[in-house]
């Protein structure tokens, strides 16, 4: 179970390694303009909430508090938090200098529906479910396994919602087109 605890260090670290070193220089700033609606804030809160109970699973556990010592549950959580940076990587590489923390679209802004995004509109925001779910579960601690995805659904669900109507407003017709080939979060289901 040390090794799953150590992993979902591992993940978070991984993170933020992506976001410094993959996310493009001009993508890093949280300038937020009217369509972003408070939805980076709600991101940013579940987040932030999301990193403390993940950092605190592993010591909860240790302490004897809601330990939950399946292996197999804490193996499937570095999996699926695996699964969650490669597809953020994905993500951030297709859309490039597109890929912003708030909602904002620039002048020369293009709507991207190739590589990763011909499977999801936002695999971006999946990959925050799948990294910060899968680190949750790999803490073996029940607290965070249901804390971590009772705060990012809500809170992307939000930002999904407020983002797609502020892509409607800026490309009509081609972003109905696009929602109608695509899934907004799962690959062939939702």
């Amino acid at each position: 179970m040390l090794v799953c605890n150590v992993a979902a260090y591992l993940l978070l670290l991984g993170f933020f390694v992506m976001e410094r070193f993959v996310r493009s220089a001009g993508t890093k700033d949280m300038v937020r303009s009217d369509a972003d609606r408070g939805s980076t804030t709600v991101v940013s809160v579940a987040m932030g909430a999301g990193f403390v109970v993940v950092l605190l699973g592993p010591v909860a556990s240790w302490l004897g508090v809601a330990a939950v010592h399946v292996l197999t549950l804490a193996v499937a959580g570095v999996v699926v938090g695996v699964v969650g940076l490669a597809v953020r990587y994905m993500a951030f590489t297709t859309l490039g200098r597109f890929f912003t923390r708030t909602l904002r679209h620039p002048e020369d802004h293009v709507l991207v529906t190739d590589g990763i995004y011909r499977l999801v509109r936002h695999p971006g925001y999946l990959s925050d479910v799948l990294l910060f779910t899968g680190a949750a579960f790999a803490t073996g601690n029940l607290v965070a396994m249901l804390v971590v995805p009772v705060l990012f659904v809500p809170a992307y669900a939000y930002r999904i919602h407020t983002e797609e109507a502020m892509l409607v407003t800026v490309f009509g017709e081609q972003y109905e087109a696009y929602r109608r080939t695509s899934k907004r979060l799962v690959p062939f289901v939702l």
